[in-house]
């Protein structure tokens, strides 16, 4: 459920892997071709408006999530994406903060929050989400220094990132829009030091 759900975002690229020296391991996942979905040109074109909407972006992801963070104390950004498709460039993102998970819209050109807030009781989620929360607990990092992992080593800017749940370990999806406009997605793996595999 934390992990961003962008059409189109979560492609599965050919990369390679990527050392990381901080308390968590970041690596570009690697599909094979026959696992890359596949998209019509429809889709593929409204893929394209969306990075090219991204750049006009004032206000970064990372921006965003110290938005959120700040607009009630201790709480923890889990999950935040880009939205070029609404009315107007804005963030969703979900804080999680005394068992309770909040999601908001952050304006992207004003850091603003509008429109309906949620406010959810973790209580009322499904086992998988309380399994990614908790592992979020003790991860001890936090969606900002995931941010910061992934941007330097994927020499990209952050589009989306979120929780999710791998084999029973927790792991943070990212997906950049690198310098020429393509799309990578990578994982990092808090508490795991030295070379991604």
């Amino acid at each position: 459920m934390f992990t961003t759900r962008c059409a189109g975002f979560l492609l599965l690229l050919a990369l390679a892997a990527i050392p990381a020296s901080t308390p968590a391991r970041a690596s570009i996942d690697t599909g094979s071709p026959n696992s890359a979905p596949t998209f019509s040109d429809q889709e593929w074109a409204a893929i394209l408006r969306e990075i090219k909407v991204f750049a006009n972006a004032k206000i970064s992801v990372r921006d965003a999530i110290e938005i959120a963070e700040t607009r009630s104390h201790g709480a923890r950004a889990v999950d935040v994406s880009f939205d070029g498709q609404a009315d107007r460039l804005a963030y969703r993102v979900k804080t999680w903060r005394n068992d309770e998970l909040w999601q908001g819209t952050i304006d992207a050109s004003t850091g603003k929050i509008f429109g309906e807030e949620v406010v959810t009781s973790v209580s009322t989620l499904d086992a998988k989400d309380k399994d990614e929360l908790a592992g979020f607990r003790t991860a001890g990092v936090n969606l900002y220094d995931v941010l910061s992992i992934a941007e330097r080593f994927g020499k990209g800017k952050a589009v989306s990132a979120g929780l999710e749940e791998d084999e029973g370990r927790l792991i943070f999806l990212v997906v950049l829009v690198t310098a020429d406009g393509s799309l990578k997605q990578m994982s990092v793996t808090p508490g795991s030091e030295g070379n991604a595999p």
